[in-house]
């Protein structure tokens, strides 16, 4: 068994550098991942590459200084996966 198999994990600002090899990291560890991000072009190369290497990974577009996105980002989590297991909050904004 892997570590986190059956376990539904949330990584945010996953769309690139960090996010994006923590979200194939958990992928590889049986972890179904939401990739999550503004670009989804860019989430799906992500998703493609979970999915190519047999991971589970699904992409919610969403910027996290919106509230009504970070509201529709879990409720889309919870409907496609059922629940909620783990919250990797790495989105950042440098200014």
């Amino acid at each position: 068994m892997k570590k986190f198999e059956d376990k539904v994990v949330l990584v945010t600002g996953s769309t690139s550098g960090i996010g994006r090899e923590t979200a194939k990291h958990l992928a590889s560890l049986g972890a179904k991942v939401v990739v999550t991000g503004r670009s989804k072009e860019r989430g799906d190369v992500i998703v493609d590459a979970i999915k190519a290497d047999g991971g589970d990974a699904y992409f919610v577009a969403a910027d996290i200084m919106a509230e009504a996105d970070i509201d529709n980002l879990v409720k889309e989590t919870i409907e496609h996966y059922g629940k909620l297991d783990v919250l990797v909050n790495n989105a950042g904004i440098a200014y």
